[in-house]
C-alpha cells in the first residue's frame, strides 16, 4: 500500500539481511527497560517519524525506555513477529489485526495510529473517477494492488458500489512494485494507495496536471482507522507499566512532530539517509498524515467499539474472516496517557 522507490527497497533488504536497527541511546541504557518495536513495512518511511522523534529527542529515554526499531521481512510479518515474541510492540493495519484475531493470534491493539480511512483509487490527470459513473469508469480496467490486507479488504467494497465483480476488472498485484510507475507507464488504468503516500509520490514524479482521486470511503469502503499500535495479550498482562511509558513517549513525540514538522522530517532524513526518499517527499507525506492522527474531538490514539465492530462486520461480509467477535477482542485503551 506504500510507495517504494528502488533505493528504499534496496535499503529494506539490507536492513533485514544485516539485522540493522536503531535504538534510543542512553548512558544509562543498562538500567532502562528494553522494548523492541516492529514497523509495518520492510523499510523506513515518514510514518515512522513518531518513533524516530521519540528516540532522537530523548522522549523514550525520559520514559525509562531503550527502544529498538526493527523491520519485518514483508508487509504480512509484523503480527507474526509480535505473536512469536520477536517484537514487543508493532505498527499494523487494523485489517491485519482483524485477520490475526480470526486466526487466533493473541495480539491486541493498544492505540490507533490514524483515525480515518484515507485509502483511495487514482487515475492519470484528466481521467475521470467519480462515484456517479464509477461502473463505466472501472469496467474492464486494470487496477493495481500491492496485495496488502487493507487493499484486499477495501477494493471489494469499491467494486460492489460500482456494481462490478472482480471478473469484470483485471487486478494486477505486485507487492514490491510502484503503483504510480505502473500507472504512468500504461500498465494499469487505476492505482490504489493512501493519499498521504500517493500525493507526495505524484508530486515527485513531475508529471503535469492533477492526479485523479476518489476516496474509497466515498464509494462504499468503511471509514475506519487504517493503522494501530499493537502488542500481545501476554505482554499487555505482564508489562503494563512499560506500555504506558511507551505510549506516553509516543504521545509526546507525535505532538512534537506535529508542531515541528520540518524538524521531524529532517530527523527522519538524518536517521535514514539511504531511505531513498527526498526531504520534500517525507515532509509532505508527514504533513498529509497529520490530519488523520486525531479524531473528531481532536484526540489522539483513542479506539472505539464502533470502529472495530464496523471493521469486523466489513471483513466478514467479504469473506476475509469467519465470524464477527466482540470489539473487546481487538483492543484496549488502558495504556493511553491521560489527555
Amino acid at each position: 500500500m506504500k510507495i517504494r522507490r528502488v533505493g528504499a527497497l534496496a535499503l529494506s533488504a539490507s536492513l533485514v539481511a544485516l539485522g540493522v536497527t536503531v535504538a534510543s541511546g542512553s548512558s544509562g541504557a543498562a538500567t532502562m527497560k528494553s522494548v523492541t518495536f516492529a514497523y509495518d513495512f520492510p523499510g523506513p518511511d515518514f510514518e515512522v517519524i513518531p518513533i524516530v522523534v521519540a528516540q532522537k529527542e530523548g522522549f523514550f529515554s525520559a520514559a525509562g525506555l531503550n527502544v529498538k526499531l526493527v523491520f519485518p521481512p514483508n508487509t504480512s510479518s509484523t503480527s507474526v513477529m509480535l505473536a512469536t515474541g520477536a517484537a514487543n510492540v508493532g505498527l499494523v493495519t487494523t485489517t491485519d489485526m482483524g485477520i490475526a484475531v480470526d486466526k487466533k493470534l493473541p495480539i491486541l491493539s493498544i492505540a490507533n495510529y490514524s483515525m480515518t480511512n484515507n485509502w483511495a483509487i487514482f487515475a492519470k490527470p484528466g481521467v475521470a473517477l467519480t462515484a456517479k459513473n464509477l461502473h463505466a469508469e472501472l469496467l474492464g480496467k486494470r487496477i493495481f494492488s500491492y496485495g496488502d490486507t487493507w487493499t484486499e479488504a477495501m477494493l471489494p467494497f469499491v467494486l460492489k458500489k460500482a456494481d462490478l465483480t472482480a471478473s469484470q476488472v483485471t487486478i494486477i498485484t505486485n507487492g514490491s512494485g510502484n503503483d504510480l510507475s505502473y500507472l504512468f507507464a500504461g500498465k494499469v488504468d487505476v492505482s490504489t494507495n493512501t493519499t498521504n503516500y500517493e500525493i507526495p509520490g505524484f508530486q515527485g514524479s513531475k508529471v503535469k496536471g492533477k492526479l485523479s482521486e476518489l476516496l474509497g470511503s466515498a464509494v462504499g469502503a468503511p471509514n475506519i482507522p487504517i493503522w494501530d499500535y499493537a502488542t500481545t495479550k501476554s505482554y499487555a498482562a505482564s508489562s503494563g507499566s512499560t506500555l504506558r511509558a511507551f505510549m506516553s513517549a509516543i504521545a509526546t513525540a507525535t505532538k512534537w512532530a506535529v508542531a515541528h514538522r520540518t524538524q521531524a522530517a529532517t530527523l527522519f532524513d538524518t536517521t535514514y539517509p539511504a531511505s531513498g526518499y527526498s526531504h520534500a517527499y517525507s515532509l509532505l507525506g508527514w504533513q498529509l498524515t497529520i490530519p488523520f492522527l486525531t479524531n473528531a474531538q481532536g484526540k489522539y490514539f483513542v479506539e472505539t467499539n464502533a470502529q472495530w465492530a464496523t471493521l469486523s462486520t466489513a471483513l466478514k461480509s467479504i469473506g476475509q474472516i469467519s465470524k464477527v467477535p466482540a470489539p473487546s477482542s481487538y483492543f484496549t485503551n488502558k495504556f493511553l496517557p491521560a489527555s
